[in-house]
């Protein structure tokens, strides 16, 4: 498990949109929450297209991890992101957090917890 690298790795996937490097993060059998009420996004090809779609709405999209650190195979990070959402021309602020359970080098569950506001 290399947290450094994935994080590196999911700002790149985030801010160019690209779906197939994030897929490429995860397990084919992982299961994805985007919030905690949601039921998971399973398998590497549903996290594809949920990456594609929600990627698809945004432009100028910039991503920082304020803090992480690791528990055993678990990543805990906290990170910002703000893009452009194209449909309203709103510039965006997210605040957030992940947990990210490793099996390897790709993670199996992850979990996130975020905050939206338009600025």
């Amino acid at each position: 498990m290399d947290a450094n690298r994935f994080l590196a790795q999911y700002k790149e996937a985030w801010e160019t949109k690209n779906a197939d490097l994030a897929a490429l993060l995860f397990t084919r059998d992982a299961h994805y929450y985007e919030t905690p009420f949601d039921e998971p996004i399973v398998g590497r090809e549903a996290i594809r297209a949920y990456w594609k779609g929600a990627t698809d709405t945004q432009q100028d999209i910039h991503f920082a991890v304020r803090d992480s650190f690791t528990v055993g195979h678990t990543l805990v990070a906290e990170w910002s992101a703000a893009y452009q959402h194209k449909p309203s021309g709103e510039r965006r602020e997210l605040a957030g957090a992940l947990l990210a359970d490793f099996y390897g080098e790709e993670v199996r569950t992850f979990r996130e917890y975020w905050h939206r506001r338009v600025l």
